[in-house]
């Protein structure tokens, strides 16, 4: 049987949010042959049985258990060389879907022959919009990152930011926690550089032209470095606002693993992709950012999560 979508989900330590995930798919996808395709990541907390008894009543579920934490990147590889469908949808285990959100969202990729990555716009628990997605880096950018410019207001207009965030969206509400601001990445803009792995539908073909995510990123800017080498290909990136889903992990403001990786992980992508003299430019910006992190957030505001992620991020910026 012809398969159009091959869904694959990471799983790890997430057994009750994964199986809802799964529910959610089996239950809101209708008029679509599709696949689920779970690569367990060595996962202690009964997953994998679960989502193997889950697969008993469901032939469309496969399940890999991996022996290892592959993490994001090569989980995702192994999930995609057992796929058979003409697209692959990578989807994160915390994600619930609504309405008939993968009809919809085939429906658009098979109309563009030039689409490389897809994804639709994901939304908080309590329906508050989620950024998804950004452009790719450049010294600019960059250092109207590192040093808080693109959250100034009416300053911050001026940018394109690698990460877009709300609108109006400043330095002091970082800082106080006051209400953010509901808008993110320009309803208007269609082609970000990249979007957000937890929902991201990407031809196969082109998956396996680009060959697939660098597996030396274990987690955190894979996605980003992915869409980069798919868009030199030629493809663009599509984003839409309709449909959405839910995405659960973005509620939350950052782990101390997701923020001291994603410095890591810059430096890597500048490392393999930039031009060499741009490297040295790159660290001690990425360091002079990092020490204000670690002394605004980490030291004066009394977050040990921003201590530790930053204090480690320095490291990596030497």
């Amino acid at each position: 049987m012809k398969i159009d979508l091959s869904i694959i989900v990471l799983s790890y330590n997430t057994k009750d949010i994964t199986l809802s995930c799964l529910s959610s798919i089996v239950q809101h996808t209708r008029g679509l042959s599709y696949e689920i395709i779970v690569v367990d990541n060595a996962s202690n907390d009964g997953s994998s049985d679960a989502i193997e008894e889950f697969s008993h009543s469901r032939p469309q579920v496969t399940l890999i258990r991996s022996a290892e934490n592959l993490g994001f990147g090569r989980g995702n590889n192994l999930g995609a060389k057992r796929a058979k469908g003409e697209y692959l949808l990578f989807l994160n285990s915390d994600t619930r879907l609504t309405d008939n959100a993968l009809n919809e969202s085939y429906e658009f990729v098979i109309s563009k022959p030039d689409l490389g990555v897809y994804s639709c716009r994901l939304l908080n628990e309590d329906k508050s919009i989620q950024p998804s997605g950004g452009h790719f880096p450049t010294l600019p950018r960059l250092l109207a990152w590192q040093f808080f410019l693109d959250d100034l207001p009416f300053i911050g207009d001026k940018f394109v930011s690698i990460h877009p965030h709300e609108s109006g969206f400043i330095f002091l509400d970082r800082f106080f926690k006051s209400k953010k601001r509901d808008v993110v990445l320009s309803e208007s803009d269609k082609h970000p550089d990249w979007v957000t792995g937890a929902f991201m539908v990407i031809p196969k073909k082109v998956f396996k032209e680009v060959g697939g995510f660098d597996e030396k990123i274990f987690m955190y800017t894979e996605e980003m470095e992915l869409a980069y080498r798919i868009c030199r290909l030629g493809y663009k990136t599509y984003f839409r606002k309709s449909p959405s889903i839910i995405h659960l992990g973005g509620a939350s403001g950052g782990s101390y693993l997701a923020l001291s990786s994603e410095v890591k992980n810059m430096i890597y992508f500048w490392r393999k992709h930039m031009p060499a003299w741009q490297l040295p430019i790159v660290k001690m910006v990425f360091f002079i950012g990092s020490l204000l992190r670690f002394i605004i957030f980490g030291i004066i505001k009394g977050d040990e999560t921003y201590r530790k992620a930053y204090a480690r991020a320095l490291r990596y910026s030497l």
